[in-house]
């Protein structure tokens, strides 16, 4: 029941207005997808963070397989853990991630990416490759290219 709660947040939420990370707002009538193929085993760059933009630079990634293994980069040091996944729906379970030092900013940056992907239920493709991550309640958590 979770599930089908939350996929009815995301579905929702991918048609409003609130959803968009970009210059359009995908929405499945035009084309958006919740399928877990089209965002597994690809490398995705984090561009938008909590509603604001991540320079390139910053190295955050994700990629996600099609069985929930979840590997990535959240700044400084590299994160692995599983995630539960299915039409639309995404959550994180435990990362484990190394503890390497950085810069106080570059470790700031980190730690609100770490906090953020433990908010994320749900995620849509959109028709020109945007991945969007969201929240429950629909709210956008981040958006990668």
């Amino acid at each position: 029941m979770l599930r089908l709660a939350s996929l009815y947040c995301l579905l929702s939420a991918v048609a409003l207005p609130a959803f968009a990370c970009g210059p359009a707002v995908p929405g499945l009538e035009e084309g958006a997808s919740v399928s877990v193929g089209r965002m597994a085993d690809r490398v995705w760059a984090v561009t938008r963070l909590a509603g604001q933009a991540v320079a390139a630079e910053a190295g955050l990634w994700l990629m996600v397989g099609p069985g929930g293994t979840v590997t990535g980069q959240a700044g400084c040091n590299r994160y692995s853990g599983l995630a539960e996944l299915d039409a639309g729906v995404m959550v994180f379970g435990p990362l484990a991630v190394t503890e390497m030092a950085c810069a106080p900013e570059v470790m700031a940056l980190e730690a609100s990416f770490l906090t953020l992907l433990s908010q994320v239920r749900g995620f849509a493709v959109g028709p020109e490759g945007g991945l969007w991550l969201s929240r429950a309640d629909g709210s956008v958590v981040a958006c990668l290219k």
